[in-house]
C-alpha cells in the first residue's frame, strides 16, 4: 500500500480554493483506491488573514488523516500588499524573498518540523500549490521522492529566483491544462517528468434549475459570475458590459462567492453570497450563459462546472487557461473588451441554437477529458511508477 503524505495550506470541507479543493479531492480519491493517505496542513480557513479558525492536532475526514499545526503570524492584507508593492519594486537582487514568503504565509514552522520529523513513515509526498510557505518551506526538507501541483500561472511571485528550486525539486510536475504546462516549460525548464493529467469533475445530470429560481426569486434571464469577488479577477469590464447590454436587454447579472470589494449599486446586479453546491450547479444550469472575466486563472472549476451543465461562458483573452478551454471546447467566447463582451452576449441571447451548441460544446469537452477515474489513474500510475513494486 502507498502510503502518501499530502502537503496544501489549507484543508477541509468548508476551505474555498481552487488548489484546496483539488488537494481534498486528489486525497480522497487516493484514498478510497486503496492508498494511506495523511494530509499535513494548518489551522487557516481564511487566505486572507490566515487566521486559525480549524483546532490543531489530527482529526479525520472521509477517510483522510488530517493533521493540522498553528500559524504562529497572521496577515493582514493591507500592509501586505503595501508592502509587495515595495518589494516587487526592488532589483532581483536587494529582495529578501524568504522575507516575502513568510510574510505572505502561512508561516507555520510547525508543519514543516512535523513534516521533517514524520518523513521517514512515508513512501513520498504530494504537494499542492507552488506560492505558499508550507510547499517553499516543506520541499527542503523532504528528502523522499515528491511531486507537485504547481497551479502556476503568469504572475509576479513565480519569477522570484527562489522558485527555480521549487520547480526543479520535484520527481514529478502534475498539470491542469496544457497552457499551465508551457509556461513552466518556458520559465523553468525544469527536465523533470511532466505531466498533464487535467482534474475531475463531478458530472451531474438532471439538475433543477427551479432550485435556485425559487429560493433566489430569480426570474430574469441572467448573466453567472461564481467565484471570489475581488480586485484582480476582471469584474470591472464585466459591471461596465453590464450597464451597456442592461439597456437594450432584460437581463440581471447574478454573482455568488466570497465579497472582498464593493460591488455596483445598479438595478439588475445582484449579490447573493455564498450558496450550497447543489444551488451553484442549479445556477449554473439556468444561466443564459457565465463569465469567468479574470485574467490569472490556473484552471477554472466554475468555467468547467458551466460546461457541464451546458452553459456557454464568456472568458477573458489574456489568460491562456482560458483560452485553452475555449479553443478546445468550442464551449464559448474569449473577450478583452467592453464592446466584445457585449457582442458575445447578444449573439448568445439572440440565437438560442449557437447557445444551445456551444452549451453542448462545453459538456462534451468535460465528458472527455475531466473524468475522475481517468484522471485518478493517471496520478497513481505516475506515483506508483517512482517506486517500483508499490501498488496505489
Amino acid at each position: 500500500m502507498l502510503k502518501l503524505g499530502i502537503v496544501v495550506q489549507r484543508y477541509g470541507r468548508e476551505v474555498v480554493g481552487g488548489a484546496e479543493t483539488l488537494a481534498r479531492d486528489v486525497a480522497e480519491r487516493l484514498n478510497a483506491a486503496g492508498s494511506d493517505v495523511t494530509v499535513f496542513t494548518t489551522t487557516a480557513r481564511d487566505y486572507i488573514t490566515w487566521e486559525n479558525q480549524f483546532q490543531p492536532g489530527e482529526s479525520l475526514l472521509k477517510g483522510v488523516v488530517i493533521k493540522r499545526f498553528p500559524v504562529q503570524q497572521q496577515r493582514d492584507i493591507e500592509t501586505f500588499n503595501v508592502y509587495s508593492q515595495h518589494f516587487f519594486s526592488l532589483p532581483a537582487a536587494e529582495r529578501d524573498e524568504m522575507d516575502w514568503i513568510t510574510r505572505q504565509g502561512p508561516y507555520c514552522p510547525q508543519l514543516i518540523a512535523a513534516l521533517d520529523r514524520e518523513q521517514k513513515n512515508f513512501d513520498l509526498f504530494l504537494f499542492f500549490t507552488y506560492l505558499y510557505f508550507p510547499t517553499i518551506a516543506g520541499m527542503k526538507v523532504i528528502t523522499k521522492p515528491l511531486c507537485l501541483f504547481p497551479t502556476a500561472h503568469d504572475e509576479l511571485p513565480i519569477y522570484l529566483r527562489l522558485m527555480g528550486d521549487v520547480f526543479h525539486r520535484p520527481e514529478i510536475l502534475f498539470f491542469l491544462t496544457g497552457a499551465e504546462m508551457e509556461l513552466v516549460k518556458r520559465l523553468f525548464n525544469p527536465g523533470r517528468r511532466l505531466e498533464l493529467v487535467r482534474t475531475g469533475l463531478d458530472l451531474k445530470n438532471n439538475v433543477d434549475e427551479g432550485l435556485f429560481r425559487r429560493k433566489y426569486l430569480q426570474f430574469a434571464p441572467y448573466i453567472l459570475y461564481a467565484g471570489r469577488i475581488e480586485r484582480g479577477k476582471g469584474l470591472e469590464m464585466v459591471f461596465d458590459a453590464y450597464r451597456e447590454i442592461k439597456q437594450k436587454r432584460l437581463i440581471d447579472l447574478v454573482l455568488i462567492g466570497k465579497k472582498w470589494m464593493d460591488i455596483p449599486a445598479d438595478e439588475g446586479i445582484k449579490y447573493l453570497g455564498y450558496v450550497s453546491d447543489e444551488e451553484k450547479l442549479a445556477a449554473f444550469k439556468g444561466a443564459l450563459l457565465s463569465v469567468q472575466p479574470s485574467p490569472l486563472e490556473s484552471l477554472s472549476i466554475t468555467t468547467l462546472e458551466s460546461f457541464s451543465q451546458q452553459t456557454p461562458v464568456l472568458v477573458n483573452r489574456q489568460s491562456p487557461v482560458l483560452c485553452e478551454h475555449i479553443d478546445l471546447s468550442g464551449g464559448g467566447f474569449t473577450f478583452d473588451s467592453v464592446a466584445e463582451f457585449a457582442d458575445h452576449f447578444y449573439r448568445l441571447h439572440d440565437k438560442r441554437k449557437t447557445r444551445n451548441e456551444m452549451g453542448l460544446n462545453g459538456y462534451r469537452y468535460v465528458r472527455a477529458y475531466y473524468s475522475w477515474p481517468i484522471v485518478i489513474d493517471k496520478i497513481k500510475l505516475a506515483l506508483t511508477g517512482l517506486l517500483p513494486g508499490l501498488k496505489g
